[in-house]
């Protein structure tokens, strides 16, 4: 089990370019970054590869371009996975502090689980709500407002499929970051792809699809990094993945599922469950039962006081979006719900679990 260092770790990352733009930052920054910030680039480049985690990256391309310049490793936030991470780079917070605690929430007040980033109700098709529920809710002030507030000649844009630099391809982000560069003035730039993780959980940690997906990048940003000029590019990932067994489902332990008084949340490798009162005291053993190989079994509150999701103050509803229990990977196992239409969505690889290949991501430096 490969529990999170929030010393060490991507939290860092947002922190030390808070700092270097004059900002305040929230938690402690990173060493090694801090130096290379130290030298003054004028653009500073953060490029997040969606899934690459050390364990690939050394798998597939260890004496590449990207592992010639990786400084050293770092731990993810936990849960490892896209939602928390992303808004932990957005944010400069831990994910107890933003409460973007996985791909989906329940939410009480329309008793409904809820995918944060498309709004919609969980194994379905349609709008949870008529109001994006998510951003009102659990909203944030992002890091560029935070630049901008303290230093607002800074130009602070995104190059990704979400951004107003519009990109699908890591050339496409490489090709936007040359032109970013040449411009005049200051820059932050927050670039992110979402491969190699869709063909990881597709086709697996070790596939050939894989590999050559991570050749293609560390050939791409080689070239890249040619092209640039006063510039410090920073390259790293949200989370790894591990491969997994065939997963399981939630409907084939009926004595779980009547525990609940909603369906699970948050990931299939770190779920939350709102349990009934008179379930509560039998929930545990009934789980341990089917699970305590693959998972570890804690309470929400216990959860809190470890500080798995992190440093710093619980946002007001993180708590409430923990449930009564939360189940950790530490094997090869999910447990997954199916959609409203029956149908299961399985993945030969995944994250947000606790194991190394999952929680390690490189923290790469390029300067030019």
């Amino acid at each position: 089990m490969t529990l999170p260092n929030y010393d060490h770790s991507i939290l860092g990352i947002p922190n030390s370019i808070l700092a270097h733009h004059g900002a305040t930052p929230h938690h402690t920054t990173l060493p090694a970054l801090d130096e290379c910030l130290r030298q003054g680039p004028r653009n500073v480049f953060l490029l997040v590869l969606d899934g690459m985690g050390l364990d690939v990256l050394q798998a597939h391309a260890p004496d590449g371009f990207l592992m010639r310049h990786c400084v050293t490793h770092l731990s993810s936030v936990y849960p490892c996975t896209t939602t928390s991470a992303l808004t932990t780079f957005e944010t400069g917070l831990s994910p107890i502090e933003h409460s973007w605690l996985g791909w989906t929430h329940y939410f009480a007040e329309i008793d409904k689980v809820v995918e944060l980033f498309t709004g919609k109700q969980s194994g379905t098709d349609r709008p949870a709500a008529e109001r994006n529920i998510a951003y009102q809710t659990i909203g944030y002030t992002n890091l560029f407002a935070q630049i901008n507030a303290v230093a607002p000649d800074v130009d602070c844009c995104r190059v990704s499929p979400f951004g107003e630099y519009w990109c699908d391809t890591n050339e496409g982000i490489c090709n936007h970051l040359v032109t970013l560069c040449r411009k005049p003035g200051r820059r932050y730039a927050f670039a992110y792809h979402f491969q190699p993780d869709v063909d990881m959980h597709d086709h697996g940690c070790y596939s050939e699809r894989t590999k050559a997906d991570i050749v293609l990048f560390d050939r791409q940003i080689e070239q890249l990094a040619a092209t640039l000029t006063d510039t410090l590019l920073i390259v790293t990932a949200d989370h790894g993945l591990a491969d997994v067994q065939p997963s399981l489902c939630l409907d084939d332990y009926p004595d779980i599922k009547a525990c609940l008084t909603a369906p699970p949340s948050r990931e299939a490798r770190s779920l939350s469950f709102h349990v009934r009162p008179d379930a509560i005291a039998a929930f545990p053993a009934l789980w341990r039962e089917h699970f305590a190989k693959g998972f570890t079994l804690m309470t929400g509150n216990e959860a809190c006081q470890q500080g798995i999701f992190g440093p710093g103050t619980p946002h007001p509803r993180a708590r409430d979006f923990l449930g009564d229990f939360i189940a950790l990977a530490t094997g090869d196992l999910c447990l997954w719900a199916p959609n409203e239409k029956g149908e299961m969505n399985y993945k030969k690889a995944a994250h947000a679990g606790l194991t190394a290949q999952e929680m390690t991501v490189p923290l790469i430096l390029i300067e030019r």
